[in-house]
């Protein structure tokens, strides 16, 4: 366990360095949250006011962006330069090592998380959640779904760049079609339709309900789909991730 923290510690330490890894994880939000307030700022959309519906799924989009850049596009980038197959020579076993990134990525997103938070009620009035409880289990399921998947797409990439591109890619098709930029009612009938395909789609469902509305047993269909994307991608992963730049 000591290993298992000092790794953990490590890596946390590294992100803090790298200012555009913290730039595009803690700031960055922030100035989109700032940019779309400006927009929406005093309007209702289905009763619910623009703090209460985009800052729950801006905490959502940084799971996102957490799982794909601090987990698994830096996992793509040691496996690339050897550090991941030096870690495997250690005693450390791979489990403890992956999850030390697991852990390390989860303490970074809930910085980022209170970071949203405070901005939100300092600016924009954002209120706490209605279900506390239901809110952390919904965050909770969405990283257990998230951290996997992106580690399976990025265990797809030959090298971090391609890992870095499939990350944008991703990111960005989930970011604008999803409904946590623009509200879903706005786009035209078959992007609604393309939202309800991606994982993302179900984070921000299941975090605005859990956060305004309802509890998490009255929203079971995200649940059921983000324990779904989270088994398959935990299998799927088993099978494609690789220690090396080389097949195996």
């Amino acid at each position: 366990m000591t290993a298992l923290w000092q790794l953990t510690k490590l890596e946390t330490k590294m992100f803090f360095r790298d200012k555009l890894q913290v730039f595009w994880t803690f700031l960055f939000p922030v100035l989109m949250i700032w940019l779309f307030g400006s927009m929406f700022q005093g309007q209702e959309m289905g009763g619910l006011t623009f703090a209460s519906l985009y800052i729950p799924s801006w905490i959502g989009v940084n799971i996102v962006t957490t799982a794909f850049f601090t987990l698994g596009t830096v996992l793509a980038g040691y496996r690339e330069t050897g550090v991941l197959r030096r870690y495997q020579s250690t005693p450390l076993a791979p489990w403890k090592i992956l999850f030390a990134h697991t852990i390390q990525g989860t303490v970074i997103f809930s910085f980022s998380a209170v970071v949203l938070v405070v901005f939100g009620a300092l600016v924009f009035d954002l209120q706490a959640p209605e279900y506390l409880g239901s809110t952390l289990l919904a965050l909770l399921l969405s990283i257990i779904a998230f951290f996997p998947f992106a580690l399976f797409l990025t265990s797809l990439a030959k090298n971090v760049g391609t890992a870095a591109a499939i990350s944008s890619l991703f990111l960005n098709l989930m970011l604008f079609l999803s409904g946590a930029t623009f509200p879903l009612e706005m786009m035209p009938d078959i992007l609604q339709y393309v939202a309800k395909v991606l994982p993302l789609y179900y984070v921000i469902e299941l975090v605005r309900a859990t956060w305004n509305t309802s509890p998490i047993w009255e929203n079971m269909t995200p649940v059921y789909v983000l324990l779904s994307i989270s088994v398959v991608s935990i299998l799927l992963s088993n099978k494609f991730f690789r220690w090396s730049g080389k097949a195996e």
